[in-house]
């Protein structure tokens, strides 16, 4: 029986079944110790060897260990590791050893100074002699009590000592202690290279960088944050400017590492893996841990690129494994989801074309796949419908449009068409205009296309006018008109600026005279905020240049007014408008009062301390408790579906948007002084006075600054619509204002300084 049959009943828990072949194949003369060693080191990694000692115990005792001393080596120290108080198996140890390094001088005097040959525990013994065996002068050894990296210089073997270096100082220890104290370290190891040999270091960030990436990931305990990987080599071993390009070309090379292994954006982990890691590996374990279809589709997609940018071919086995998988999650969720079903479907079309680009030819016929198989050439996808779940689906389908429409993403819908065309060759082309309203923008041209070849125009043309009725509720179609579709020369379609027009009136009007969901409005606003920003606002550029004057009024406020397009595309917007007619902006120069200044915030010093305050409490306490559950999130792994790292991170944006408005304010912010206050009318400072006209009930308000509110001791915003309309009038002045949802007339009796006392002269 080969190793690999005694390997699989270990891994099979077959253990009765194991001893009982082991020891059939003893007797007979059959059994190579080499055959063993696999079986007994999943063993003891599965914590099971004291299960199989004594047979380990029996096979070494009847077989000539000469014969094969390394494997012997191996499995009696497992088997004294699982069973350390059998001495018929210590000597039996010390027996391979002798075998194993025969002629190595001083080999017994290490024997005896591990404690291998006396009563010291097994462990302790067989880590000593491991490590002492294999040491030779200049290797590296990293102290398990501290961190520091000591050199080998010398290892006196007979007397059981070994001469370390050890920060400049030389220092001699027992070899039964070496293993206690020390680790054994890889030449390559980034501690090592950084104490011990600076200079090779420096060559490896120019000749081997991967290697060099390796190390300092395993010197971190293999795994590492890309963002702590800088720290360590800038600017020491690389120039900070040269950093960027570096790690760009580094990060390319480690995707073809198998040790290292390089997972999610922000931030990037690298991961250690010792056993190594092929691309078929990593693809996989990607591939197995999704469970939606556009993600099984990118990570197939990566695959691909992948495969291609190494010139390498196609592993037919994972092929495989992935359509199986894909098989099975359609024929689970068909019934109950099929928009999911066939998004799945998709997919697997999309890999039979990569495994044969011929599988959705129409012409392709069953003895082209016979000569393929004869050839030996990749095993083929035959194209009748059972074999191909996306067409079968779409062929039965009653509303395949309706089926094509449930899909999310850009990539599936153009799978989506592809397989439409193969399985409705005759009512395709209609099936594909009536999904004109719900395709994304950048399926539309195809669409129109062949709808137009298929003689569709009219039908074309009532979608085109229906979405340009409704924009709000036709994002796509309103940002594919506004790119200037490929055919429009032969449809009927509106001029850029009538089209511009039409979309600032129906972001203007969301909100205030239309309403709708909350998912649309959001969709329609973003769709729009993009639309215009293409080419840098070009398309915008030339419509405002051509809109007229009396129109030019109207959008200016408008576009004072938008909402939910973000405030630097209103404000790029509002500037190019004024390239285009600066007349609107022409006004005449007037002395500003205090509260009308937008550009001063009046506060108090007490105010101003708070509002400081504030910030700092912001950027000192709660933005570091932030950033500390963000890398507490990221510790989770799997960023891409870990919600606490999300939320962390929208968490953080919020942060940083209301420390940009504290600092704004703060620029704007000024300390108002005593003399600034008026006496004769009311302003910035001032406490008034005032009578209610209807019932002569009297009431004192104090208008300061937004960082000096306090409602309940009669302190109110300057700023506030109530405050600003009481602003420059005299004592006796009669004033309606709307106070607690009613409008009261009021008459001013009395002004005088509201500065705080504390507020210095």
């Amino acid at each position: 029986m080969p190793e690999v049959d005694l390997l699989r009943l270990v891994q099979d828990g077959e253990l009765d079944a194991f001893e009982a072949r082991c020891l059939e194949r003893l007797e007979s003369g059959d059994l190579q110790l080499v055959e063993l060693v696999a079986p007994f080191e999943h063993l003891e990694a599965a914590a099971q060897a004291a299960r199989v000692a004594t047979l380990a115990q029996i096979v070494l005792e009847n077989t000539d260990m000469q014969s094969d001393a390394a494997a012997a080596v191996t499995l009696a120290r497992i088997a004294l590791t699982a069973d350390p108080r059998n001495a018929e198996l210590r000597q039996l140890a010390v027996g391979a050893y002798r075998a194993a390094y025969a002629g190595t001088p001083g080999l017994d005097g290490l024997l005896a100074a591990s404690g291998l040959t006396g009563a010291r525990p097994a462990r302790n013994a067989l880590s000593a002699v491991d490590l002492c065996l294999t040491l030779k002068k200049g290797d590296a050894l990293l102290s398990r009590a501290e961190d520091l990296v000591v050199e080998v210089i010398e290892v006196d073997a007979e007397h059981g000592l070994c001469m370390l270096r050890r920060a400049g100082r030389l220092t001699t220890i027992p070899a039964a202690e070496l293993a206690s104290r020390y680790e054994r370290l890889e030449p390559d190891d980034f501690r090592v290279l950084r104490r011990l040999r600076p200079q090779r270091l420096g060559e490896l960030v120019q000749t081997d960088p991967v290697a060099l990436v390796t190390g300092v990931v395993r010197a971190h305990g293999g795994l590492l944050d890309a963002d702590a990987l800088k720290p360590e080599l800038v600017p020491r071993h690389i120039v900070a400017k040269d950093w960027s390009r570096w790690w760009s070309k580094t990060r390319t090379l480690l995707k073809r590492c198998p040790h290292v292994i390089v997972e999610g954006r922000a931030p990037v982990l690298l991961r250690y893996c010792a056993e190594g890691q092929t691309l078929e590996d990593e693809i996989w374990a990607a591939f197995a841990a999704q469970t939606e279809p556009i993600r099984w589709l990118r990570t197939i997609e990566a695959y691909l690129r992948e495969k291609r940018q190494r010139k390498e071919t196609l592993d037919n086995g994972l092929l495989q494994r992935f359509r199986a998988h894909l098989a099975r999650h359609v024929e689970s969720v068909e019934q109950r989801r099929p928009a999911e079903a066939l998004a799945a479907a998709l997919v697997i079309e999309r890999l039979d074309v990569a495994a044969d680009p011929r599988v959705g030819r129409s012409d392709r016929s069953k003895t082209d796949a016979t000569e393929d198989a004869a050839a030996g050439g990749p095993p083929t996808v035959p194209d009748e419908e059972g074999d191909r779940p996306a067409i079968s689906m779409l062929v039965r389908a009653s509303d395949p449009a309706r089926l094509i429409a449930g899909l999310r993403d850009d990539a599936l819908w153009e799978l989506a068409l592809d397989a439409l065309a193969s399985a409705r060759p005759d009512d395709g082309p209609a099936c594909a205009v009536h999904m004109m309203t719900r395709a994304p923008a950048s399926m539309l041209d195809r669409i129109v296309a062949a709808g137009l070849a298929a003689g569709l125009r009219d039908s074309v043309q009532q979608h085109i006018d229906e979405a340009l009725a409704d924009p709000v509720h036709h994002p796509e179609l309103i940002y594919w008109l506004w790119k200037r579709p490929r055919h429009s020369q032969e449809l009927n379609m509106p001029p850029a600026e009538e089209l511009f027009t039409e979309i600032v009136d129906a972001l203007s009007a969301l909100g205030r005279t239309v309403t709708t969901s909350v998912q649309a409005t959001r969709g329609f606003r973003q769709r729009m905020k993009t639309a215009l920003g293409l080419r840098d606002y070009a398309q915008v550029h030339a419509c405002l240049q051509r809109v007229p004057p009396d129109r030019a009024v109207t959008l200016r406020r408008q576009l004072e007014r938008l909402d939910g397009i973000g405030d630097n595309a209103r404000s790029r917007l509002l500037k190019m408008l004024r390239e285009a007619h600066p007349t609107l902006w022409e006004t005449s120069v007037k002395r500003l009062e205090a509260w009308e200044d937008p550009e001063v915030l009046w506060t108090t010093l007490e105010g101003l301390r708070r509002k400081t305050e504030e910030r700092d409490r912001l950027v000192n306490v709660t933005m570091r408790e932030n950033a500390k559950r963000i890398g507490e999130a990221a510790a989770h792994g799997d960023l891409s579906e870990n919600s606490e790292y999300r939320f962390a991170l929208e968490e953080r944006d919020l942060l940083r948007a209301r420390l940009a408005q504290i600092n704004s304010e703060l620029a704007k912010a000024r300390t108002l002084e005593p003399y600034q206050v008026p006496t004769n009318h009311v302003g910035v400072g001032s406490r008034v006075t005032l009578c209610n006209l209807t019932d002569g009930a009297r009431r004192v308000m104090t208008f300061l600054g937004p960082f000096d509110v306090d409602v309940d001791r009669g302190v109110y915003n300057y700023l506030a619509p109530v405050a600003q309309k009481l602003m420059g009038t005299a004592v006796g002045r009669r004033v309606t204002l709307t106070i607690d949802g009613r409008e009261v007339e009021f008459e001013v009796v009395t002004i005088s300084n509201g500065l705080p006392a504390g507020n210095p002269p």
